[in-house]
């Protein structure tokens, strides 16, 4: 057998579990450390037959984390009597290990592949996975404020950052149309980060008020007289602008933005997205893009019948793009919130990698003109 499918020993597999922070009882770490042998066991013995020929190694953490999940998930509800007559079953480890050796070797092996243009190691993916990373804990662990309009600004910077993540995960998968309407989302984020960023307090207020709206329209109040008191209240608002009721809904989502100094000049303005968030925003040139992926969202031919390379740099690039305009309202409202220490060192990173991700941007904007103009060109012929 070889070293790199005989199983690590049990003080190695009691740290694989601290490393991944597997939350397993002392008495059950032997019994679950048996599964996991019996795992890389069987895994050996299949990588000697025709079909695992190009097997070369094994992720032993990723092993022990599939284990201590089928065993954890099995147990949940289990008492402690009940759980011992289940470990001294002599056919359990055998079930868990094949459960866990079918979900390694087919999610890693024989996983379903959309032919993705690009990979975690692709630097345009790798290089803005590794700057989301940085501000991700730093939103989560430092940015931490009582204020309730500023939570609502970390909230939404956390919120967009997590998207913009999520946006290149499917990319590398090979989901672009996916990828693309998940982009969508994050247009919407970025416009509301936007727009309470640049005004601040009394349209965030505002903001704050429209959400207790929905939660009243929505039923959703454990107080039901406050909850009457604050629909009424809508309803009261609402007459201001000539609104009926068919425009609940569009006030309740929209009706904030009316608190934007701006709007009321706005001979334009509706409560809509297009007419209203996004152009309040400043991002109406996005708008056929997010009315394409809206067609994404709904099932259209499209969503079927698509280029996966066009939707692979249309995504990418928006991506990117709103990227860069969340980290420029990041960097303002972080470095008002923080210790001069600690803003230095989120400098020090944006400066090693901000150009880096500029000049990818533009070198992938080149790429996706090339491609163009190649698509073109072979549509002539």
């Amino acid at each position: 057998m070889p070293d790199r499918f005989i199983p690590v020993s049990f003080e190695e597999f009691c740290h694989g579990l601290d490393i991944i922070q597997a939350d397993i009882k002392q008495e059950d770490k032997q019994f679950v450390y048996s599964v996991y042998s019996y795992t890389v066991e069987g895994i050996s013995e299949f990588s000697e037959t025709n079909l695992l020929t190009n097997l070369q190694s094994i992720n032993h953490l990723e092993i022990i984390g599939y284990c201590v999940g089928e065993f954890a998930y099995l147990t949940e509800l289990f008492d402690d009597e009940r759980k011992a007559s289940f470990k001294n079953n002599e056919n359990t480890i055998v079930t868990i290990s094949s459960m866990v050796a079918d979900k390694y070797l087919s999610l890693n092996n024989f996983s379903f592949n959309q032919n993705a243009l690009a990979n975690r190691f692709s630097p345009q993916i790798s290089t803005l996975y590794v700057y989301i990373n940085f501000m991700l804990n730093i939103v989560q662990r430092k940015w931490n404020q009582k204020d309730s309009t500023f939570t609502l600004l970390s909230d939404l910077f956390m919120k967009s950052i997590s998207i913009c993540k999520c946006t290149l995960d499917l990319l590398v998968r090979g989901f672009n149309t996916e990828a693309f309407s998940c982009w969508r989302t994050l247009h919407e984020c970025e416009c509301v980060l936007s727009i309470l960023s640049q005004h601040g307090e009394p349209v965030i207020k505002a903001y704050l008020k429209h959400m207790n709206f929905g939660f009243a329209f929505r039923d959703a109040m454990p107080n039901k007289d406050e909850q009457t008191k604050i629909f009424m209240a809508m309803k009261e608002e609402m007459k201001q602008y000539n609104l009926k009721s068919k425009d609940i809904k569009k006030y309740i989502e929209y009706g904030w933005l009316y608190s934007v100094p701006t709007v009321k000049d706005n001979e334009n303005f509706k409560l809509n997205f297009r007419d209203g968030l996004e152009s309040v925003a400043g991002l109406g040139n996005y708008s056929k893009r997010y009315e394409m992926s809206s067609e994404i969202i709904h099932g259209t031919p499209l969503l079927v019948y698509s280029s996966p390379e066009y939707f692979y740099f249309v995504t990418l690039l928006s991506t990117y793009e709103s990227f860069f305009r969340l980290e420029n309202l990041f960097k303002l409202a972080y470095s008002r919130s923080v210790e001069e220490e600690e803003l230095k060192n989120y400098l020090e990173m944006r400066n090693v990698y901000f150009n880096h991700l500029v000049n990818i941007h533009q070198r992938e904007s080149e790429r996706f003109n090339r491609w163009q103009k190649a698509q073109r060109e072979m549509a002539k012929k």
